[in-house]
């Protein structure tokens, strides 16, 4: 089995080279294949250009607002084979399916409103449950804290407790579940600092369809450096991926090398083909003649 690095990450903008440049180096130094983004602030046409050096393909789902976008970044290394795809129009979610060594995977970014989040998430999980196959990431900044009294460090929230029961309940319905709550039950760590409220809240979440549950290895909040927001990290097995195929290319020194250009140049200008094929046959130790299979 392999290892798959999957991350989300609001960026709160990726048109400055400077800072798209520290974003991907860092997602590449942490190994991530997978990288989720939100509030990319790309306008629809106006995306820069994203040079293929370590992510290949590129997903996106833009608006005219320069507050939103959301894009999926996959790793080069990672032999993803794209299907099918959706997208909002308001650039708030993106899904996007295929296959990774002939394995069926849904991967679905998503970027709520702050405002009515639970009626969008909603129509937006029910939307994603006819489009998903197979395995099943939903990530993204879904605005809202799934379990105050856990994810909100004053243990409040303005959404009320019927509204949450409703979102838990098409999030089952969905199939999924919330990764590092599941490997964390009483954790308490936050992904984003409010100073309108002064208090930390975990808004960024990682789902994983309940079937392939035993694919989970591990789930991270990192630390807040390049946004306001922290990344967050899945890490999930898979089918060992193929291996890499290479070039064979010859060695140049070795033509530099004055004795071994000597040796390829008398084989090649040798007047008997056998003369040729009697060089590069090993020879009997004690008459000197070429050994023949």
């Amino acid at each position: 089995m392999a290892e798959v690095i999957v991350s989300s990450f609001n960026v709160r903008g990726l048109n400055e080279p400077c800072k798209r440049s520290q974003i991907l180096s860092l997602l590449q130094k942490d190994k991530v294949f997978i990288a989720f983004f939100q509030e990319t602030h790309f306008r629809s046409g106006k995306i820069p250009n994203l040079p293929p050096k370590c992510f290949s393909q590129w997903y996106h789902s833009t608006h005219g607002s320069a507050s939103r976008g959301v894009s999926i970044a996959i790793r080069k290394q990672l032999p993803f084979v794209v299907s099918a795809s959706s997208s909002d129009p308001e650039g708030r979610y993106l899904f996007v399916k295929g296959t990774i060594a002939d394995t069926q995977i849904t991967l679905a970014n998503v970027y709520a409103p702050k405002r009515r989040q639970v009626q969008w998430l909603i129509q937006t999980l029910s939307h994603l449950s006819s489009f998903k196959e197979g395995i099943v990431i939903l990530g993204g900044d879904f605005n809202v804290s799934l379990d105050p009294s856990l994810d909100s460090s004053s243990g409040k929230s303005a959404i009320t407790h019927i509204r949450l029961r409703r979102l838990k309940l098409a999030l089952r319905k969905l199939g999924v579940f919330d990764t590092w709550r599941t490997l964390n039950p009483s954790g308490r760590d936050y992904t984003f600092f409010s100073h309108a409220k002064s208090s930390y809240h975990r808004l960024e979440h990682f789902f994983l369809s309940s079937k392939h549950a035993q694919l989970l290895l591990q789930a991270k909040i990192g630390n807040i450096t390049l946004s306001d927001h922290s990344p967050i990290f899945l890490h999930f097995s898979l089918t060992t991926l193929p291996k890499r195929e290479w070039n064979w290319r010859l060695n140049d020194t070795l033509i530099l090398d004055q004795t071994n250009s000597q040796k390829l140049a008398s084989s090649l200008t040798s007047s008997s083909s056998g003369t040729m094929l009697d060089t590069l046959l090993p020879h009997h130790p004690l008459s000197g003649k070429p050994i023949k299979r």
